[in-house]
């Protein structure tokens, strides 16, 4: 969900597997407990970013739901903070906050935010609305909902939210399917 008045669901059991699209779950032995995926791509306004193929498995990618910001590899993270600013060039920049520091004045409801999707292994993509892209720090300020890492790439609720995503561990998958939370 969006807003703070509504909560998210949990649906454990059967579901319709053709309404996903579906990545592969990676296997690494950073941690037993986490599910891992590979990214793929990256474009912003329909452009990849300039960065390498090998550079989105730089790191292992875990999918979390707990975590809220999305981190990318840095030299990922830094192509498309620098594509997503160039995309929202009139849109007036704001100050750093906390490990956010591609920020811009206003809220995501109100800035012209580019088309981003993420795309992973198998196909499966996922088209961030801008509310997926963005994320409210205070009243005047929304923020990349993206950070660098060094150690492992994730990806965040933010991100997530909107979809349904399916965990089908029997077949060793992640899927992602529009319009689970509105």
């Amino acid at each position: 969900p969006t807003s703070s008045s509504s909560s998210g669901y949990l649906s454990i059991g059967s579901y319709n597997p053709g309404q996903y699209a579906y990545t592969p779950m990676a296997s690494s032995s950073l941690d037993d407990s986490l599910y891992f995926i590979k990214m793929t791509g990256i474009t912003v306004a329909g452009r990849p970013l300039s960065v390498s193929s090998s550079a989105y498995s730089s790191l292992p990618t875990i999918i979390d739901s707990g975590t809220v910001i999305t981190r990318l590899p840095t030299g990922v993270y830094s192509a498309l903070s620098k594509a997503v600013a160039a995309a929202m060039k009139g849109t007036p920049r704001a100050s750093a906050f906390s490990i956010l520091d591609t920020c811009f004045q206003g809220q995501a409801s109100q800035v012209r935010a580019p088309a981003v999707s993420m795309a992973f292994a198998g196909g499966a993509v996922l088209k961030l609305a801008a509310r997926n892209l963005l994320v409210d720090v205070d009243s005047a300020t929304t923020c990349l909902a993206f950070a660098p890492s060094r150690s492992a790439a994730i990806i965040g609720n933010t991100q997530q939210q909107t979809f349904s995503v399916v965990y089908d561990v029997k077949s060793n998958k992640i899927g992602f399917a529009a319009g689970g939370c509105s």
